[in-house]
């Protein structure tokens, strides 16, 4: 697992998942379950977040704003 900076690109309430656009490029999801915080995420945060590459899909775990 690599740390990683980005913004949100997007984050769906309804369905509680998003995409973070990493600053290394490239768009990854992460589930609302993943940040470590009780605010909710909206486009335009900075955060700071975990890549998890252990299943098929790359995914942000471990997000916290910055």
């Amino acid at each position: 697992m690599t740390s990683q900076t980005g913004i949100i690109r997007s984050f769906n309430p309804v369905e509680r998942i998003g995409l973070i656009t990493s600053d290394l490029g490239g768009d990854i999801r992460f589930d609302a379950s993943q940040v470590c915080s009780r605010s909710q995420p909206s486009s335009g945060s900075m955060v700071e977040f975990t890549l998890d590459d252990s299943s098929n899909k790359l995914k942000a775990v471990k997000i916290r704003f910055i």
